[in-house]
Formats: C-alpha cells, structure tokens, sequence
C-alpha cells in the first residue's frame, strides 16, 4: 500500500504529554525523521492544540487542523474556520474560573486572529479534582450550549465553542491538500477514532496508555515510531503485515 500523505495527532502521539505546554516539543528523532518525510509525502497536524502553539513545534508540517479542526491553517497562509459561539464560551470559562478552588490550568486556545475557540481544564500541575466536580462542572457547561470533551484516562477537560471532529478535519485536509491516495493517520486516544475511522491506514502510537475503545487497526510503541517514519521516509510503500495489529 503505497501511502500520499501522513496525518497525526500531537500530543501523545509525537510528543510527550505529560509535561508542561512550555517544555513541550517533539524528541529529535521523531522531529527530524518528520522533516525528512515532508520531502517527499505531505505532513499535516491534527489537533486540540491551537495555531500559535502547534505551528512552532511542528515547522515541517504542510497544515495544521487546529482545536481539533475548528481552524484548519495551510502553511502559504490560507485560513478556514468552522462557526463558533464566542458569547457562551466566554460565559462557560467564566464559570468554570469561578469554580476552581483546586488550582487547575486554564489553557485558552484561540484561533490565528485571537478569537477564542475552546479551552482547556487541566490538573497536570495539581491533584485531580473529585469525579463529581468533573461531572456537574461538564454538565453546566454543556448545558451553555458548549461541547464538552472528557476521556477519563487524561487528566484534563476540553471545551469547544462549536463541535469538533477530526474525521471532518481528516476529509476537509485531504481535499486542502489535493491528496489522492492512501493516508495514513496517527493518534493515540479514543478523541483520534474520527481521524481513524476517516483515515486508510489508522495506528495508534501506545505509550502506556489504556487502548480500550481507540478504534485503529493497528498500534506501535512510542519508541518504535521515528524509525517507523524513517522508513515511511526511505519507501512510503507501507507493509502493513509488517504491522501489529489490535
């Protein structure tokens, strides 16, 4: 199967996730077998990250689907965003910050003219809050009218101004970017399955993680994944009995 394009996910799938937003960045490896692929194959960035943090650590990218798709930026500039409720998620952050009593994060995730698109509740840096907190602040924000997403397995909150998938990510990036042919996406959560399901090729990338319900048809170990894209690199004709299957 010859593979025309390389879609992935950030965070925990090309970098470390448990680490702070500053420190985060791709290991060398992983960024230079990425840089020498995007020579030959189109490299695109699927994420909840927004445009002024993923661009940066991710220079050899062709696009990027921001907010989990709500902004989709190419790199000659070109910028298409999905609607969004700015009004209410203003009203739902204010809301949760009037919550907090446990020191969470708040991580605001803003599109490339600085409107806000969603933001994140994080408790890397403190203890994790009761499962009965997680579960009223959702409702009430979901009740705003706002897009709650929350996988048990990571230890933050996402809240959308507008619904996001990945999968419509995956499909508007292909067409962006004049890709016909296989593609081949790489995640690492049960928020990838869109991206997986939309994708032809689906791996996800284990790193110690819970692999219950990711919908991907194949996994590697993190440690296995720069030389896997050195060699996507070398021949992008992929073997998939090479493959581990799950």
């Amino acid at each position: 199967m010859k593979i025309r394009a390389l879609l992935s996910d950030y965070d925990g799938t090309l970098a470390p996730e448990d680490v702070s937003l500053e420190s985060s960045g791709l290991p060398k490896d992983v960024g230079d077998s990425l840089l020498r692929l995007s020579t030959s194959l189109p490299v695109a960035i699927v994420t909840s990250k927004d445009h002024d943090f993923i661009r940066p650590r991710t220079p050899f990218a062709r696009a990027w689907a921001c907010v989990s798709g709500l902004e989709i930026v190419l790199s000659d500039g070109r910028t298409f965003a999905a609607s969004k409720n700015r009004g209410r998620l203003l009203e739902g952050l204010n809301h949760a910050r009037r919550k907090n009593a446990s020191g969470l994060t708040f991580e605001l995730k803003r599109s490339t003219t600085k409107e806000l698109l969603a933001f994140s509740i994080d408790w890397r840096r403190t203890s994790t809050p009761t499962s009965a907190f997680i579960e009223a602040t959702s409702a009430e924000l979901t009740g705003m009218g706002l897009t709650v997403a929350y996988d048990p397995a990571q230890p933050y909150l996402d809240v959308f101004g507008a619904r996001p998938d990945k999968g419509r990510a995956v499909k508007e990036l292909k067409r962006l970017l004049s890709v016909s042919g296989n593609v081949l996406f790489l995640g690492d959560s049960v928020a990838d399955n869109p991206a997986f399901e939309e994708a032809d090729v689906a791996i996800c990338v284990a790193h110690g993680q819970s692999l219950d319900g990711i919908k991907s048809g194949f996994v590697m170990r993190q440690d296995e994944l720069a030389d896997f894209l050195r060699s996507l690199a070398d021949d992008p004709s992929l073997n998939l009995s090479a493959l581990k299957r799950r």
